[in-house]
């Protein structure tokens, strides 16, 4: 919207700058013309032309004739009854001989019906204009008197006249207006009496339009009166090369109409109402801005293809309104340059359109051809926001090609699945989703999953409208069914490249046998810890208080209670550390450690054993759970106490390690014992495997304790390493992802 104010405030702007310049004169001037060209209306049927043309030349000899000849017409025509008289001559110097300008003075006091002309010669530069009028003796007898200034468009071309001109602080009028005010009928309305200094010259077409005769044949009588009677008659030189000639729009060439034609031509167009008045700048640019913002408006809704018809149209609707105001209402409004500023407000939209969809299709390429793998389209056959077209549409069929494929693979997969968008709706489910939720009462796809899962009656389980929640790590929820069957519901929250929320993808995975194997698990476990152990303690608890058992069978069974117990603990530990949830939380690992350390303290007093400490300066983060963490450092503390001899040391180290861009914790236990060859170390980590060394404290283990080890850092995302040989100790490395806050 922004992008569209500008452009339609620039172009406002040079819009009106445009209508007020003249730059567009030339072609106003040429649709004026052929709109001129193109009017047809009849001529004033009462203006005669009495015309000095070659016949009459022929006749009454080379020009100038004598004024007693002009008097003679005057009466002449009087006498026939001409009602108006214009003599398009003028007599500003006096005659050769006087009496003929006394003759012509009483022939026109005798009419009474002549108008003459007079005109304004301009001065030099020193001097104002000067009105040079007919001989005072002449001028006195006739009707009226008024100029014969022609007016010059910037071609040259004469299109207008002046009601009235200026000379120093009067006005004058022009001939055609002195003519038309007497002879004008009553109450008929008077066009030289507005507010215009200028009218345009409605010509009813070429100068052969009016009637004439000529000069010598209404001096010999050869016209017959009727003719004359009643009319304005015109009198005035039309041979070539006696007069001047002017351009105008209805004329072929630019000598073609005479003065005196030319001074019929604006009676006729004062007479009929005719005359066209030129619209003011106001009026031009309200004109062109309303079209203009109709154009920038429909810019904004319409599409491309329907715009360049709107363009057109508006065009082709500025031009029948300015000619339906020019033949209808006298009007002159030019659409040249509303068209132009249509034209030219098409071409920059559509060139910045054209610009922004180019950069737009450029940054789509960027970012879709490395993912899609295609490549560009080449070539000059095109343009290039077509070739980029041809691009876009390749990495688009790819895309949809990969859509195609994550749907089928999304449809394939045997778990429940269904995807959901920003609102929690459901969007899309694969065949195992539309089975498992074909009894809910409600349509699948448009329902919220929350509403979807509360409609399967999970046992002890309700979901609200925020399920799943916006969360990067989501945790998975068991739904224990009414008819035995569990699902388990995991939830994957997926942003936009903006970063807001995509949606979510949520998948049901049955684990009724999971959770029924687990079941069985649970039971084994329970079998190992109560049923188990209770005879054991039991044996224990009888070969104390039975004092007559011979020493070496009592030692002997209370050895394999002992073992049995060991066995089960080691046990359940180990499944437990596999198979149970962690509770995960920013811990120290070094306090674990110093914990480890001091549990395993009087077993280390009673051999003598020293353990040293190196690296817990500061502390080491890591996320995990203490108390697996901590039965872990026991059993790596607890085997190099048990394979280390007396009056030797342990040394603990911990510290940060680096791993393939990767963080981690690294707690080391070192002992002195016997050490491990290469093929036992790579299997010390198996359940049941003990490494039985003569005389060592280990000996009779179960071999549960490393296994454990081995299983907590596993669920930690961590591991532990061995590192022996046979006679130099071993060391065992527990190895965690370091802790660190966002």
């Amino acid at each position: 919207m922004l992008n569209w104010l500008l452009v339609a405030t620039l172009t406002s702007l040079a819009l009106v700058g445009l209508t007020a310049s003249p730059l567009t004169t030339r072609l106003d001037n040429i649709l004026y013309d052929a709109l001129q060209r193109a009017s047809s209306r009849p001529v004033d049927p009462s203006i005669l032309i009495v015309e000095v043309d070659e016949q009459s030349l022929r006749d009454m000899g080379t020009w100038p004739w004598s004024r007693t000849a002009h008097a003679r017409m005057i009466d002449r025509l009087s006498q026939a009854g001409a009602k108006t008289i214009v003599y398009d001559v003028l007599f500003s110097q006096p005659a050769a001989n006087p009496g003929d300008d006394a003759a012509l003075a009483q022939a026109i006091t005798r009419s009474g019906r002549v108008y003459l002309p007079q005109f304004i010669e301009p001065g030099d530069t020193a001097g104002p204009q000067r009105l040079v009028a007919p001989v005072p003796q002449i001028a006195q007898g006739a009707a009226g008197l008024g100029l014969v200034h022609v007016l010059f468009d910037s071609d040259g071309v004469v299109r207008r006249m002046a009601p009235f001109e200026s000379l120093g602080p009067n006005l004058t009028p022009d001939l055609m207006t002195v003519v038309h005010r007497a002879t004008r009928a009553a109450g008929s309305g008077d066009v030289t009496r507005a507010a215009d200094s200028t009218l345009l010259i409605p010509f009813a077409g070429g100068p052969d339009r009016f009637p004439r005769v000529s000069f010598s044949s209404v001096l010999a009588g050869d016209v017959a009166s009727d003719l004359i009677a009643g009319r304005t008659v015109f009198v005035g030189m039309t041979a070539p090369g006696l007069g001047p000639a002017f351009p105008t729009p209805v004329t072929p060439d630019a000598a073609s109409m005479t003065g005196v034609q030319l001074q019929a031509s604006i009676l006729d167009g004062l007479r009929h109402g005719a005359m066209v008045r030129s619209a003011g700048l106001m009026s031009r640019i309200a004109f062109a801005l309303s079209l203009l913002w109709l154009l920038l408006a429909g810019l904004v809704v319409l599409p491309p293809r329907a715009n360049l018809v709107l363009v057109v149209g508006l065009s082709s609707l500025a031009l029948a309104l300015s000619a339906a105001f020019f033949w209808r209402a006298q009007l002159w409004l030019s659409p040249v340059a509303t068209i132009i500023g249509l034209a030219t407000v098409s071409l920059v939209w559509g060139w910045g359109q054209l610009g922004r969809v180019s950069d737009l299709l450029s940054r789509e390429l960027r970012r879709l051809l490395p993912v899609t793998h295609t490549r560009p389209a080449e070539g000059f056959e095109s343009d290039l926001v077509a070739r980029q077209a041809l691009s876009l549409g390749a990495a688009i069929n790819r895309i949809e090609d990969l859509r195609r494929f994550s749907a089928d693979a999304l449809f394939s997969l045997p778990d429940a699945t269904v995807v959901l968008d920003s609102r929690r709706w459901v969007i899309a489910a694969n065949a195992a989703a539309q089975t498992l939720l074909r009894g809910v009462p409600m349509p699948l796809a448009g329902s919220s999953a929350a509403s979807l899962l509360n409609a399967l009656h999970p046992l002890g389980r309700i979901f609200d409208e925020f399920w799943p929640p916006e969360a990067e790590r989501i945790a998975p929820v068991d739904l224990h069914l009414s008819d035995g069957r569990a699902y388990q519901a995991q939830a994957v929250f997926r942003r936009d490249e903006a970063g807001e929320s995509a949606g979510w993808i949520v998948r049901l995975a049955d684990i009724t046998t999971l959770t029924a194997a687990m079941r069985q698990r649970e039971q084994a476990l329970q079998l190992l810890t109560h049923d188990m152990r209770s005879p054991q303690t039991s044996i224990l608890a009888l070969l104390a208080t039975t004092p007559n058992l011979p020493t070496e069978l009592s030692e002997r069974l209370a050895a394999c209670a002992r073992r049995t117990l060991a066995l089960a603990d080691g046990f359940v530990q180990l499944a437990r550390a596999e198979v149970t949830p962690v509770a995960m939380e920013p811990l120290d690992l070094c306090d674990v450690t110093v914990e480890a350390v001091d549990e395993l303290w009087p077993q280390c007093r009673q051999r003598n054993i020293q353990i040293e400490q190196d690296g817990c300066d500061t502390p080491l983060m890591v996320l995990g759970d203490r108390g697996v963490l901590a039965r872990a450092l026991v059993n790596l503390l607890g085997n190099a106490v048990k394979y280390s001899p007396e009056n030797s040391r342990i040394k603990v180290s911990a510290r940060v390690a680096h791993v393939e861009d990767r963080a981690f914790v690294d707690i080391s236990i070192s002992d002195q014992g016997p050490g491990l060859s290469p093929e036992e170390a790579a299997m010390a980590f198996r359940a049941f495997q003990r490494f039985d060394r003569p005389g060592s404290e280990a000996a009779g283990g179960v071999g549960l304790g490393l296994a454990f080890v081995d299983a907590a850092a596993a669920r930690h995302g961590g591991g532990v390493l061995c590192s022996s040989a046979p006679g130099a100790g071993a060391t065992f490395t527990l190895r965690l992802p370091a802790y660190r806050p966002i």
